[in-house]
């Protein structure tokens, strides 16, 4: 397949692919700074990199599930992580150490919009043909 036949969706995908990278390297920094990250989110984003990435073949039978799947284990992901680091923001919004870790709230605000927007575009790859006729 050319560059000339890709399509928007093609790109999309992509650029989920490339945030949901981006997402695994901040959650590998997040981890070693202390943040809960738990072994089902490095797999269910390994799940998501590889849809994502499966997308990026054209227009195939199968890959028109990929970036659904894509899109809910990245919502996986940003649910898990943002419920794990809860405490963290609270603590820093209160000003409070309890048992959260309020230094990683600007962390978790940052794996939250990164993913958010991986998941945004996750969803208008789904619905994006991959190639142009």
């Amino acid at each position: 397949m050319t560059m000339k036949k890709k399509s928007i969706g093609f790109y999309l995908a992509a650029v989920t692919c490339v945030l949901a990278v981006v997402t695994l390297i901040l959650l590998l920094i997040y981890g070693s700074r202390g943040g809960i990250v738990q072994g089902t989110v490095y797999a269910a984003l390994a799940v998501a990199i590889i849809c994502e990435a499966a997308a990026l073949l054209g227009e195939k039978p199968w890959t028109d599930f990929t970036s659904i799947i894509g899109a809910v284990a990245l919502a996986y992901v940003c649910m898990t992580v943002f419920s794990d680091g809860i405490w963290n923001i609270a603590e820093a919004l209160n000003g409070i150490k309890m048992v959260g870790l309020p230094e990683l709230a600007g962390m978790n605000y940052t794996l939250a919009g990164v993913n958010i927007a991986a998941i945004i575009m996750a969803i208008a790859a789904s619905f994006t043909k991959k190639s142009k006729a």
